[in-house]
């Protein structure tokens, strides 16, 4: 065994041999005295005519005399059996086949002479070749003739066949030819016939600098015969084509490229983002945008078409609108937006296509999706007031009348055997996680704190933070200044999206409990694109529907507002500042899994005067904000989630789920399944339960293909009706596609780096393995010989035979 090597396989051999025999013309000599005592035997037996003696008899005496003569000679040679080990050292092959995303494009081949090559490579290949992948030109040139580049590769050498992208991996190790009947140390190195060569291209990058390192320090000491490279030259991370030469100058190592697609600079529009809401209502506008980038079509035209797809309903969809642009040259263009309005509720996946005329060398990058849902169930909301102020008239009549919201009120000054307002009629308040946590959102206009203890604010802090509930606290001049500082309430207020001042009394007490002066409100400038704050008709009619909105009098004085809240209004009184600017008046956050918001005055009702419709679209907008967190997870007992909709193909995608029973507890089950439905095929994701968090699984799967995926978490319990579903878009890396032609100045760069490397197209594929020299090496060591002439059979034969001779030379009377 060669020092630092390590040995694939270690063949036995057995040599009978004499251990004194002499060489040269010793040897020559000592044959020739052999062959004359040999003859004088047999003429001294010929000669001799005794009586008895027949010319058979003597032939025989002869033959014995002449055995034993030549069986001392043997011994005086010393016949020995030698065992001799062989140690092989295979030498390798590598063959690294490019997987990145960018080879899972189809080329039309503006190129002709490329065009002609791929088909004198392959004959059978389709007669539209942009319906041929990259990947599946690798994987066809390798299956070529039963493999016959693979096989002439093996001639000489292991093959190590390697996927790479960002990193490489192993895809098998090929037995060489010389190899007869197997064996060898390692364990996954396989005959040719038998090898499995299956390629996925959906890696985010192409770093050949890491994969030739990976590739080669892999072979640890074994001798290394030569590189195969099959790309499309798109380098885009790590050393590239420099930081490859550096590392194979030093070991001298021929690199081989072999380039795959189209060379010809791309003519491609292609659709880099798309972005839509994920949960809509009912009628209300929502935004599709759209960012292009093209190349190679400056002073051309595209069409943008947007096409609406109902969930379940087969077909491309309904065309809701489209818009021509203009290309005036290389790089980003200016985003396009549509606006749309769905009525009915479902889901519903809107298909962006992009049309450049045709001409394009890649058009798998052309289309885009997003699914958008659109609610099917009304808003729930719970509606708890101290008193019937002109606030709560006005907002019990409001959605009693609004057909998308379902009303309950639970009015605290009324008598306990009063009819309540609302859709459904409570007869107590929800005191009880399976009473409280069906609702959408809770509207805490200026409570009493009658009822309102420590566990129903715990209850509360869960509904937001854990369920995705909403809650609003209206500040009223009758109960808040006391109530928001009540120590039992504090979890409700730590939701709140403002800081309270500690000073609050001073301040209510120098403005006094009425106040005869309105005050107009200011919106924001941040605020005037809020979803509380905007008009559907844009900017500015949002600007023309807030000037001059007065109706403050009374509000309770607010520190400042909390860091991630939104400020949406502010007062104009120049008196009502503090280091923080104006007073807030309305404010909404996010809060764990659900949204809060804060209005500190009562007063909105006076925005009906002369305009009702602001009062409505005001409260329509707030309630619909606040609720969405709940709605978009779901009034399932738990939310199947994702980090983002939008993954890059082969990513690992992590799915995380909160689950609960019945009583809203956290789910205690070890683990539960999710089935994840793919473009093509299905597959099963188990999500094992978090130990340190209850109720929470996460767990993960890698899509190895583009489009849309479906995960669907079926009921964990019998009472549990419904499943919970999220989908998800593959989408091919966008570092993959920004430069789509194959470089083959990059590929014949990597090449000549090397020593004795060259650059091939897909035709010559044949011209390459004579070109890579067999580098394996052998060792062979002897054994201590086993000694056959000091045995005893030896003598016994040497006597057997002279005992014969003089028996058969007395029976013949020629003693």
């Amino acid at each position: 065994m060669l020092l630092g090597q390590a040995v694939s396989r270690i063949e036995e051999e057995v040599r009978f041999e004499f251990q004194s025999a002499p060489e040269g013309a010793l040897a020559l000599l000592g044959a020739v005295g052999l062959a004359g005592v040999a003859v004088a035997i047999v003429l001294m037996y010929r000669s001799e005519g005794r009586a008895g003696a027949s010319p058979r008899r003597r032939f025989v005496l002869a033959g014995l005399r002449v055995t034993a003569m030549l069986l001392l000679a043997a011994v005086l040679l010393e016949p020995v059996l030698a065992k001799y080990l062989h140690r092989w050292i295979d030498s390798y092959t590598i063959v690294l086949v490019d997987t990145s995303a960018s080879m899972s494009l189809g080329d039309r081949y503006r190129d002709a002479d490329a065009e002609a090559r791929v088909r004198r490579a392959l004959p059978d290949a389709a007669a539209d070749l942009s319906e041929t992948r990259r990947i599946d030109v690798v994987s066809a040139l390798l299956a070529r003739d039963r493999r016959a580049f693979l096989r002439a590769l093996t001639e000489r050498n292991r093959v190590r066949v390697y996927a790479f992208a960002e990193d490489c991996a192993l895809t098998a190790v090929l037995r060489a030819a010389r190899e007869a009947g197997g064996g060898g140390s390692e364990k996954d190195v396989v005959d040719l016939d038998g090898a499995t060569l299956a390629f996925s291209a959906d890696g985010a990058a192409t770093d050949i600098e890491r994969a030739v390192r990976q590739a080669v320090e892999a072979q640890g000491e074994a001798p290394l015969a030569g590189v195969v490279v099959f790309s499309d030259g798109g380098f885009n991370r790590g050393g590239g084509v420099e930081g490859v030469a550096r590392f194979l100058r030093e070991r001298r190592v021929p690199l081989m490229t072999v380039g795959i697609g189209d060379p010809a600079p791309p003519r491609n529009l292609r659709i880099t983002t798309l972005e839509a809401p994920e949960f809509v209502f009912p009628d209300d506008p929502f935004q599709i945008s759209v960012s292009l980038a093209s190349e190679g079509l400056a002073g051309s035209s595209a069409r943008v078409t947007v096409y609406e797809q109902i969930d379940g309903q087969p077909g491309p969809g309904r065309v809701i609108d489209r818009r021509d642009l203009a290309i005036d040259g290389d790089g980003p263009l200016s985003p396009v937006s549509f606006e749309h309005r769905q009525p009915a509720a479902g889901m519903y996946t809107y298909v962006v296509a992009a049309d450049a005329g045709g001409d394009e060398s890649v058009v798998d990058d052309n289309r885009r999706s997003a699914t958008v849902r659109v609610a099917d169930s009304r808003v729930s909301v719970l509606l708890v007031s101290g008193a019937p102020s002109w606030e709560y008239q006005n907002l019990v009549r409001l959605l009693q009348r609004d057909a998308s919201f379902e009303l309950s009120c639970w009015l605290q000054s009324a008598d306990a055997r009063a009819v309540r307002d609302g859709d459904t009629i409570l007869r107590h308040l929800p005191v009880l996680a399976e009473e409280l946590f069906v609702y959408d959102v809770v509207v805490l206009l200026d409570p009493l704190a009658e009822g309102l203890d420590e566990g129903w604010a715990g209850l509360l802090d869960r509904f937001v933070t854990e369920h995705g509930g909403g809650l609003i606290f209206i500040a009223g001049r009758q109960s808040a200044p006391s109530l928001l500082r009540d120590e039992r309430i504090k979890p409700v207020v730590d939701l709140l999206p403002v800081s309270m001042n500690p000073d609050a009394d001073l301040i209510l007490n120098r403005l006094g409990f009425y106040q005869r002066r309105e005050y107009a409100v200011a919106v924001e400038t941040e605020a005037l694109t809020h979803p509380v704050i905007r008009a559907p008709e844009g900017e500015a009619a949002t600007r023309l529907m807030w000037e001059g909105r007065g109706g403050v009098y009374w509000h309770y004085p607010v520190l400042r507002a909390k860091p991630v809240a939104s400020v949406l209004l502010r007062h104009t009184d120049p008196a009502m500042r503090n280091q923080y600017g104006a007073h807030i008046l309305a404010a909404v956050q996010y809060a764990g899994a659900g949204r809060t918001g804060f209005l500190a005055f009562d007063s909105t009702w006076r925005w009906r005067q002369g305009a009702a419709e602001n009062f409505n679209r005001f409260w329509i907008q707030m309630l619909r904000h606040l609720s969405e967190g709940k709605l978009f997870r779901g009034r399932q007992r738990g939310v199947l989630s994702t980090p983002g909709s939008e993954f890059p193909v082969g990513e690992a995608v992590q799915v995380e789920a909160r689950l609960f029973n019945e009583q809203f507890e956290p789910l205690a089950l070890e683990s539960v399944e999710v089935q994840v439905q793919g473009p093509t095929d299905q597959q099963a994701l188990t999500l094992m339960r978090r130990v340190d968090r209850p109720g929470e699984y996460a767990g993960r799967f890698a899509p190895s293909e583009v489009g849309a995926f479906t995960l669907t978490l079926g009921p964990w319990e019998p009472s549990q009706a419904e499943p919970l579903v999220r989908e998800v878009r593959i989408v091919r890396p966008s570092l993959e596609l920004v430069r789509s032609q194959m470089d083959r100045t990059q590929m014949s760069s990597l090449a000549a780096v090397s020593e004795g490397g060259r650059y091939f197209e897909c035709d010559e594929l044949m011209n390459i393995p004579p070109l890579i020299p067999d580098r394996h090496e052998v060792t062979t060591t002897k054994s201590r010989p086993t000694s056959l002439w000091d045995r005893a059979w030896t003598l016994a034969a040497l006597v057997i035979l002279l005992g014969v001779e003089w028996g058969v030379r007395k029976w013949s009377r020629m003693l």
